[in-house]
């Protein structure tokens, strides 16, 4: 029993333990790569979501004066950093990655707990392998992505897989675990409809290992469903202009935006990886590997693939889940056949660390063969971020301001960080592009009020609204609308709005005060 502890010792004394110092130095830098994303530019759909809820903080109403298509738990997951930094004085910004950080900080704890209290005690390698690889998927690997909704459901929901792994394996795990960590799944699932096929999966697993009687009296799914209810129906009682103002228009608009075919996400580069390698992990998981872990994150796995299916935009940040979650399956893998075939009766841990630290600078190298770290932050200084903003605090005579644009990069966070409040109620223009996705032989380049849908009705009046009585002291008029060219002509956003009586009637008190890339930016006059 006390041979390899004597043996690590000897090794020990004559130098040092370079597998343990290199598999920390990987945890180190895993751990120190959290810093780079407290540095500006933040991502831009986080900020819009960060401000809007600080406007539903101040008293605004959500879905009123602010509109956006996301469930209302969205905005109260948000909520939390903007309290806090209301309270505090902070950045909300900076308090979001703060609380991510401590997020996957309790990923990492349970991933080693979990691993610890496995009923197998042959381990050493997925001791060593899976909580840096976990650190990797949840600090590194999602760059860009970094504090979208995707990438939260994937820090709170990660605690929850790796206890259904060992719920399906049988182990005396604490109903305290188990209900903390299924509530903090439920916020992650239920922010998006699309995620709840991930439960739902992982559960059904779990039943058909357990049975029935032991899984109607485990408190994890309890807590998952529990969260799911109390936001449909805090969505019905609080906030019902969620189902009369937001899904009408995310349904006459959104689905009309970015649209793809199944075949062009598959073969896409977000979703084409994912697509083809999971199902033949998932063969292995299944069908040559005993493991619960392997089989539980293949199911969230694929729950994750069909959500990026399901909402039909093939963006990075819809994939990233069902890609991280593919890494990690690989990983289990790896670290089961190392554990059960290649070395499963040892006692020195040293080359399983010097295993499981090679794999990751391995990792590492391949993740930067296609992407580079902290590109924005590094271009931070130069970028028309950090120019427009130098701009707008200097010609702001109020804190209000209005961006017509189709995108909301750069000015969210712009917004963010300048303390302003964009004077409709929606984030960008995306609404119109929608409306305008296509162009009809003979149409007019504008419908006529008269002949607006409802949605592009509700857009053309609200708008001109806010405009004419909130009066911002900018106007920013992106002159790339996001509209194909309709009968040779391109879509203007002021000649699209001025047709409304009150929106021309106000912009007679702007003056043109320059161009900046591919905006024009006017200036409100004051009045003597």
């Amino acid at each position: 029993m006390n041979q390899p502890r004597l043996h690590d010792h000897a090794i020990r004394r004559r130098g040092l333990d370079w597998p343990r110092l290199l598999h920390g130095l990987v945890l180190a830098v895993c751990t120190a790569w959290l810093i780079g994303y407290f540095f500006p530019p933040l991502n831009h759909d986080t900020a819009v979501l960060l401000y809007i809820s600080k406007i539903w903080l101040n008293g605004g109403q959500l879905y009123v004066d602010a509109i956006d298509i996301n469930t209302p738990l969205v905005f109260v997951i948000h909520l939390l950093p903007e309290a806090i930094a209301k309270v505090t004085g902070l950045p909300g910004t900076t308090v979001l990655v703060a609380l991510l950080g401590l997020g996957i900080a309790c990923s990492f704890l349970t991933c080693r707990w979990v691993l610890a209290a496995s009923l197998d005690p042959a381990h050493t390698t997925a001791d060593a392998l899976l909580p840096l690889l976990l650190l990797f998927l949840l600090i590194v690997y999602p760059g860009e992505s970094f504090s979208q909704r995707e990438h939260i459901m994937l820090v709170l929901a990660m605690p929850y897989l790796l206890v259904a792994s060992g719920r399906a394996d049988g182990e005396e795990l604490s109903k305290k675990l188990k209900i903390i960590t299924g509530l903090m799944a439920g916020f992650g699932f239920a922010m998006k409809p699309y995620f709840l096929g991930i439960p739902l999966f992982v559960e059904l697993y779990v039943l058909w290992q357990i049975g029935f009687r032991r899984t109607i009296s485990d408190p994890a799914p309890w807590s998952v469903l529990t969260v799911c209810v109390a936001h449909a129906l805090f969505a019905l009682i609080v906030t019902p202009e969620y189902f009369t103002v937001a899904l009408p228009l995310a349904y006459s608009f959104y689905s009309d935006v970015s649209q793809n075919s199944l075949l062009d996400l598959a073969l896409g580069a977000n979703l084409g990886p994912p697509t083809l390698v999971l199902p033949l992990l998932g063969i292995a998981a299944f069908l040559a590997v005993q493991s619960h872990l392997a089989r539980v994150i293949f199911l969230a796995g694929m729950g994750c693939l069909l959500s990026a299916y399901a909402q039909a935009k093939g963006w990075p940040y819809h994939a990233m889940p069902a890609q991280a979650l593919t890494l990690l399956l690989a990983g289990v893998i790896i670290a089961y056949v190392m554990d059960h075939v290649v070395w499963p009766k040892r006692g020195d841990t040293r080359p399983a660390k010097l295993f499981a630290a090679s794999l990751m600078l391995l990792v590492f190298y391949q993740e930067g063969l296609h992407s580079r770290p902290f590109f924005k932050q590094l271009e931070y200084g130069d970028s028309s971020l950090r120019r427009l903003l130098h701009i707008v605090r200097q010609e702001t005579r109020n804190d209000r301001i209005l961006i017509l644009s189709p995108g909301i990069y750069p000015h969210f966070p712009l917004i963010n960080y300048a303390k302003l409040q964009m004077t409709m109620r929606f984030e960008s223009m995306w609404l119109l592009q929608g409306a305008y996705a296509e162009c009809q032989d003979l149409a007019p380049l504008y419908n006529p009020p008269e002949s607006m849908s409802p949605a592009e009705a509700f857009v053309f009046r609200t708008v001109p609204e806010d405009f004419y009585k909130k009066k911002p002291s900018l106007l920013i008029v992106d002159n790339v609308a996001g509209v194909p060219r309709c009968q040779e002509e391109a879509f203007n956003y002021l000649d699209y709005f001025s047709r409304n009586p009150l929106f021309a009637k106000r912009l007679e008190d702007y003056d043109k005060i320059l161009d900046y890339d591919r905006y024009t930016i006017y200036r409100r006059r004051e009045k003597p």
